[in-house]
């Protein structure tokens, strides 16, 4: 044994695994304009080549979406975005425009959320000269068929009645509506207004969105560069540009602080606790995110995991999570789910982490696992290269700085324990969060031995208030 390892360490080969000894791995995150370019009527094009596979993954993102919507129209964009792909075209019925990509082996399809509409199409190398100008088509000419707009319809109405059929889904809507309150990120549609939606409707919103002025392209796979702007330029370049619309409106925070309940005969009650937070360009984000990551957004090694979960074990999951805004103050929260008798006990645990974050420093341990986790994870944002155009897109849409990941690392490393202690008692106020609740009030507001929701109302500022179950088609409170 002694002769073997010292022929290991002539050798160079460390005799231990701990003695292993790895250099330090340097990421240098890519830029924009290595894949940036603009075709004649002004579209950005992010291009990349991937001969991995013989295939080619599109991607058109438009700006606008839910937040276009009228107040008598929730849910407008979102159904226009669908019957793009499910409606036809002016020349080819929906059957057959479904055909025609079977055929083909592609697959196309296009989904509105509340900031943006986005259409992507996978499709074969060998096939993508008939594919990508069908799929361009169907993005410029929708043909909305009846027939389709009325199975939209009808399979939206169906969601719609089981709304009220899992907790989680209430408190997702009540929560919402009340943090945001009348605007677009805070109401929910009903059946009149699906059922009021016209082809006309979908038109106009069609018009306004679907156009060059709003457009950003990402197109990645077994290709070659050139050729390609070449096809885009043929395809898109003829493009008339449209009206550019708004970015999203700001939306301020009107909510009282306080608990908030609905009432339900339910084993476990679903919490929420939240406060509108910090912006995206806001000095102290990255002190905030490693605060987050530490009390309750790291996993397992989060605090108030280890505290609810592990320690005490009264949820299966418990975190908290921290989203920054673009257009509008952003959001921090912690959830989780617990049996009735144990609900108040949780999220007094909760607040018990709140407090030791504000009130003691952070271990060395804790901010340098923190940081190396963040850090860690950085390059995984850039690991395939759709991905990595897929990045540049969104910062082109949101308009953020080109030289944000060119700097993340080193804003992530400078922060101190002084700073996160700072951040945590700037943010983390409880007389300025909402606590809400889905679930057996009865059994709840009476907790255990051990905590109950009369103490919780000590924490949080403002009072107990009772949110009406509201009927799941037209959200009118049900007696």
């Amino acid at each position: 044994m002694i002769t073997e390892l010292l022929l290991l360490g002539v050798l160079g080969i460390p005799s231990h695994p701990n003695d292993i000894q790895f250099s330090e791995y340097t990421f240098v995150p890519p830029t924009s304009s290595e894949y940036r370019h603009e075709l004649s009527n002004g579209i950005p094009v992010y291009i990349v080549e991937d001969k991995e596979l013989p295939l080619i993954d599109v991607s058109f993102t438009f700006r606008g979406g839910a937040y276009l919507d009228p107040k008598d129209g929730v849910g407008l964009s979102s159904m226009m975005a669908t019957l793009v792909r499910d409606g036809g075209t002016t020349t080819l019925s929906a059957k057959e425009l479904d055909e025609q990509f079977e055929f083909l082996a592609a697959s196309a399809s296009v989904n509105g959320n509340r900031k943006s509409v986005r259409a992507a199409l996978n499709s074969l190398s060998s096939n993508f000269g008939e594919s990508f100008p069908l799929f361009v088509e169907m993005i410029k000419n929708p043909g909305f068929q009846e027939s389709r707009i009325k199975l939209n319809i009808d399979g939206i109405i169906e969601g719609l009645k089981q709304r009220n059929d899992h907790p989680s889904g209430i408190l997702r809507r009540e929560t919402a509506s009340l943090l945001y309150g009348d605007s677009y990120m805070g109401r929910s549609t009903t059946m009149n207004m699906v059922e009021s939606v016209t082809k006309n409707d979908m038109e106009a919103m069609h018009a306004r969105i679907v156009n060059p002025s709003n457009l950003i392209v990402a197109i990645s796979g077994d290709f070659d560069k050139d050729e390609l702007l070449l096809v885009l330029e043929d395809q898109l370049g003829g493009w008339s540009v449209g009206e550019k619309v708004p970015t999203p409106p700001n939306v301020e925070s009107r909510f009282m602080p306080g608990i908030y309940y609905v009432d339900q005969d339910v084993s476990q009650g679903g919490v929420r606790i939240v406060l509108r937070s910090l912006r995206r360009d806001d000095d102290d984000l990255e002190a905030a995110t490693i605060m987050n990551y530490i009390l309750g957004g790291g996993g397992f090694s989060s605090r108030i995991t280890q505290s609810v979960r592990s320690d005490e074990g009264l949820a299966y999951s418990a975190g908290s999570y921290l989203r920054p805004g673009v257009y509008m103050d952003g959001l921090w929260g912690a959830g989780y789910e617990s049996k009735s008798k144990t609900v108040a006990l949780a999220a007094q645990l909760i607040f018990d982490e709140i407090n030791k974050i504000k009130e003691e420093l952070i271990s060395e341990d804790d901010l340098n696992l923190a940081k190396g986790a963040l850090v860690e994870q950085f390059p995984s944002l850039f690991q395939s290269k759709s991905q990595t155009i897929g990045v540049f897109v969104a910062d082109e849409m949101s308009g953020r700085d080109p030289r944000y990941w060119s700097t993340y690392k080193n804003r992530i490393e400078s922060v101190t324990k002084e700073d996160v202690m700072r951040v945590a008692n700037e943010l983390l106020d409880p007389n300025k969060m909402a606590m809400i609740v889905v679930g057996d009030w009865d059994e709840i507001s009476v907790g255990n031995e051990r905590a109950s929701t009369a103490d919780l109302g000590k924490v949080i500022g403002g009072s107990i208030t009772e949110l009406p179950l509201r009927d799941p088609l037209t959200l009118v409170p049900i007696d």
